[in-house]
């Protein structure tokens, strides 16, 4: 890659937000940036790359002279050339970035290239496991129409099924209901179907209704309990299957808990938990860095600077205050 001058950038690009930091050669942070989606499936082509320039200009840095590392939900692992060129291409110089998965450069971040496992659970949902070997193993990740099981997405559309369900009689009455046609805007559940399948009902805009519901439902309320329980029983088996493929010559293994739902759900973390424990020698850890800061922490170890607890404090305020992702 070439010199390091003038900035070196890290950004965090995610399914709902994305969020970058400038640093000098030396390590300081320089400015911080948030913005929309970087998923280029999700959001499309076009509006990432709007996305891309809009968190370049708030760094204040020069676009074509920047280095470093960018994370793409839309990726299962480093980009493509065709991949990099679709989002990348008149924005930065394609030789002097790495285009990556969100989940690698969380991954980093977490465990600061140590081997181990982390879960995201945010808007999607997403396990990788990284084994001494440095081989990286993945389960879910497929995106909300096919999987994401336990994510903010899917926690939401199970809280309106149980509704329904509710409803029509064949399953148990839930406070949800009252909450959901008030988030939704409508006088009863038969009016939400044009609602929910309207082109501007964005799937970050659906996860919304998962964080709605936990600010305002109370702790008895059986059927949301449930929802939640079943959300970090899904979140455990795919981290199950994931530690199982990677094979681990160490015990207990490190496991990060990560992404909005995991910091705000007390019982969607409690019961992923409680379902590992079970199956798995496990360690649950508190991440080194949040994701946001993951790709800055891997960009400053591909430029060989070392990853010191100064350069880390510094990273950790940058972002300081700052909410979860979704």
């Amino acid at each position: 890659m070439p010199g390091l001058d003038p900035a070196i950038i890290g950004i965090d690009g995610g399914a709902t937000r994305s969020f970058g930091v400038a640093l000098s050669p030396d390590g300081d942070v320089l400015a911080v940036a948030e913005g929309g989606s970087l998923n280029f499936f999700g959001a499309g082509l076009v509006a990432a790359r709007a996305t891309l320039r809009d968190l370049l200009r708030q760094l204040g840095v020069e676009a074509k002279r920047v280095r470093g590392v960018i994370g793409c939900a839309a990726l299962f692992e480093e980009a493509t050339a065709d991949e990099k060129a679709a989002l990348c291409r008149d924005i930065v110089d394609l030789a002097a970035v790495r285009l990556v998965s969100d989940c690698d450069t969380a991954h980093f971040g977490a465990l600061l290239g140590r081997p181990g496992v982390i879960v995201i659970s945010g808007t999607g949902s997403m396990v990788r496991a990284e084994n001494e070997a440095g081989q990286v193993f993945r389960a879910g990740g497929w995106g909300h129409l096919v999987g994401d099981e336990g994510s903010a997405y899917w926690i939401a559309r199970e809280a309106i099924r149980a509704c329904i369900a509710a409803a029509e009689g064949y399953g148990t009455p839930t406070g949800m209901t009252a909450l959901v046609e008030q988030w939704l805007e409508v006088r009863s559940l038969k009016e939400i179907v044009p609602r929910i399948h309207h082109p501007a009902f964005t799937k970050d805009r659906f996860a919304s209704l998962a964080r709605f519901l936990g600010e305002r439902m109370g702790p008895d309320d059986r059927v949301w309990v449930q929802v939640r329980q079943e959300a970090g029983r899904l979140l455990a088996r795919q981290t199950e299957a994931a530690l199982r493929m990677a094979g681990f010559a160490t015990s207990p293994v490190p496991v990060c808990l990560m992404g909005g739902v995991l910091a705000r759900d007390a019982v969607v973390a409690a019961s992923l938990k409680a379902h590992l424990r079970h199956e798995m020698a496990v360690a649950f850890v508190e991440p080194a860095l949040e994701p946001a800061l993951g790709a800055a922490a891997l960009a400053l170890k591909d430029f060989g600077l070392e990853l010191t607890e100064a350069r880390l404090a510094k990273l950790r305020a940058s972002v300081r205050g700052r909410s979860p992702t979704a």
